[in-house]
């Protein structure tokens, strides 16, 4: 974790992040709209009712100061006003009607805000893939989906409508109040024109700090997310302190920020306030003046009077739902800046090769015909640099590299060579800066990468365990698995010896991320779910690191049989697990335009592939290192200890 003696805020980490104003692309207004179609129409009615309840104001106004004159003035009895009674009972229930349809409007849209908002980002984050979270902070995201779309709806659901008010009903008002008094009407005009300064002044104010208020929220929400994952390490090294420390002193910041934005919004609401109180006592005084001298009668004066603070209540209503709104609008640009973020997308092609969905034979029907290769190769891949952001040398390099179907393919090489980037290169979940990678001789920019991922199964270095049982853990995989198939995962990946340990079995919680397991019993999971999802495509990413040599032994016997049907890319320092057909040695990452291509580890060039990893005569490279042959030929020798060549499966 950062340092805490200097926490840095978000805005200072990221300043790019920082915009308040319209970022790239169009107003955030706009853009939000353009996502969600209906947003705009619940906006329309929601100001539509506002405006109706304003009109349904007036109506009231004259109704009332009729009964007031025609009662006071002209003596006319109570009994005979019934048709003006009930006409004012339904200006007051048309008025209380049209504001309730203009807050059920808005919610509405607000729900539906929500609702687009959090899963187009949650899809977006998941197309991106775990190469894009894992420069990400959680705590950040989850806060920007979770409060900030919260505070977005009220901007959209309460704002937005009552900014579009605040520009039509004044001006329809003060001109029907000039049309009945023109004093009055040029007293409130004169008024209403300073709302606008007043809200320009300390709206730009407001908006500025709101925004970073905000960006210390998120840094706060990604801080304390971060300690609490990170706790066990930091107690075994003896810095809990430091990381309480480090909250701390974000929080403090933040409490600043905060009462500094609140402060901008009471001195907003007190201007308005003073502003339209003013205005309003202007007005009184001027109608009572004109009272006394007669030259206004007591049914406009009455009318005009309450009329007048209709006139300011949209301007009053739009600035506070602005103050209430800032942290929606702060988090507004974060979530159209993740939704921006260009994704793999969805290709032309309806899904992978005929031949994919074949190989194993199981459920061909999870796939859709698409490109069929008659025999050729599944994967090709040419000239692909793969690159990440702040590191000088590329992460993988690779002139070519074929895997046909049915073939199982081993990867090794010295850590750091890339072999973990091409398996995520494969799965589409890291996009090369360059070159071609070629999926049934199709371009993978062109494949449904959703219905690739059907056929494909990966087993990560450290599998990602959700909270619940192990045989939750299991099915995660395919949910809708039979019980027979989940029965033959977990004795394949070797799970039913770990059950019978269990005081429930397989019904045994695992807890939080599976903190109660091994990391070998954590692969086992993560290699019972490859076997339960039954893809005919399998990517094994360093499958023995954590087992032991018997653990290892033991799964080898069970893999066999089940990767015999299947094409396996495997990635390992040691052990494969499975038997492989051909060992392809991946180089060290250079920065120079062109990298070697790869070696083999039996020798000579492996078909699909080329050998030139510059290795010397005595089986070192030439800057001196161990050559990655060397490396190759232990993962080679690990494989052939129970009596199997990696050179020929039987």
């Amino acid at each position: 974790m950062p340092p805490a003696a200097a926490p840095t805020p978000l805005s200072e980490a990221a300043p790019e992040r920082a915009g308040s104003g319209r970022p790239a692309g169009g107003s955030v207004d706009r853009r939000l709209i353009a996502r969600i179609p209906s947003l705009g129409a619940y906006l329309a009615a929601a100001t539509l009712g506002g405006a109706g309840a304003a009109v349904l104001v007036v109506v009231q106004a004259v109704l009332l100061a009729s009964v007031v004159t025609r009662v006071l003035l002209h003596h006319v009895p109570l009994s005979s006003l019934g048709p003006t009674y009930l006409a004012f009972a339904g200006a007051v229930a048309g008025r209380a009607a049209c504001l309730w349809a203009s807050e059920v409007a808005a919610q509405r849209g607000s729900a539906a805000l929500v609702r687009t908002l959090r899963r187009d980002v949650l899809e977006h984050a998941l197309a991106l893939g775990p190469s894009w979270l894992a420069r990400e902070r959680p705590g950040e995201l989850a806060l920007v989906t979770t409060r900030g779309v919260d505070d977005l709806s009220v901007y959209f659901g309460r704002y937005l409508p009552q900014v579009v008010l605040a520009g039509l009903v004044p001006v329809g008002l003060v001109v029907w109040v000039g049309v009945e008094d023109w004093v009055s009407g040029l007293v409130l005009v004169a008024a209403l024109l300073l709302v606008p300064a007043l809200m320009v002044l300390f709206g730009r104010e407001a908006t500025r700090r709101a925004s970073r208020q905000w960006r210390r929220l998120s840094s706060l929400a990604a801080r304390y997310l971060e300690l609490v994952q990170g706790l066990p390490t930091l107690r075994a090294l003896g810095r809990s302190g430091h990381g309480r420390r480090e909250v701390a002193a974000s929080t403090e910041a933040l409490r600043a920020t905060t009462m500094g934005t609140l402060r901008v919004a009471f001195l907003s609401a007190l201007a308005m306030e003073l502003l339209s109180g003013l205005g309003v006592g202007l007005v009184a005084m001027l109608l009572g003046l004109r009272l006394l001298d007669g030259t206004v009668g007591l049914g406009t004066a009455l009318a005009v009077l309450l009329v007048a603070p209709e006139s300011f209540l949209p301007l009053r209503r739009a600035g506070a739902q602005f103050h209430a709104s800032s942290e929606g609008r702060a988090a507004a640009t974060r979530l159209l800046e993740v939704l921006a973020t260009p994704a793999p997308g969805r290709g032309s092609v309806s899904g992978p090769p005929q031949g994919l969905g074949a190989t194993a034979g199981h459920r061909p029907s999870r796939s859709a015909p698409g490109a069929h290769w008659a025999g050729g190769p599944v994967l090709e891949l040419r000239d692909v640099v793969v690159t990440y952001p702040h590191r000088a040398e590329a992460a993988l390099r690779v002139d070519q590299l074929r895997v046909d179907e049915g073939e199982h393919l081993g990867l090794v090489g010295p850590s750091g060579t890339g072999k973990s980037t091409l398996l995520a290169v494969v799965l589409g979940l890291v996009r090369p800066s360059g070159g071609t990678v070629r999926l049934g001789g199709v371009d993978l920019e062109h494949v449904d990468l959703a219905r690739w991922r059907m056929d494909t199964t990966w087993v990560p270095q450290r599998a990602r365990l959700v909270r619940g049982s192990l045989l939750d853990n299991v099915r995660f995989a395919r949910p809708d698995a039979a019980d027979s198939e989940v029965e033959r995962a977990v004795h394949v990946a070797g799970l039913d010896i770990l059950a019978a340990r269990l005081p429930l079995g397989l019904d045994t919680a695992l807890g939080e991320d599976g903190m109660t397991v091994s990391a070998g019993e954590r692969q086992r999971v993560a290699i019972a779910r490859a076997v339960l999802r039954d893809a005919p495509v399998v990517l094994l990413d360093e499958p023995a690191t954590n087992l032991g040599p018997e653990a290892r032994l033991e799964l080898e016997e069970r893999l066999g049989a089940w990767a015999a049907q299947r094409t396996v890319i495997v990635a390992a320092h040691r052990s494969f697990l499975v038997p492989v057909d051909r060992v392809v040695t991946l180089p060290l990452g250079t920065p120079h335009p062109r990298a070697p291509a790869y070696g083999t580890a039996s020798g000579g060039t492996a078909s699909g592939g080329t050998a030139s990893s510059g290795t010397a005569s005595d089986g070192t490279a030439s800057d001196g290192t161990a050559s990655d042959a060397a490396v190759a030929d232990a993962a080679v020798a690990d494989n052939t200890v129970s009596g199997r060549s990696t050179g020929a499966r039987p």
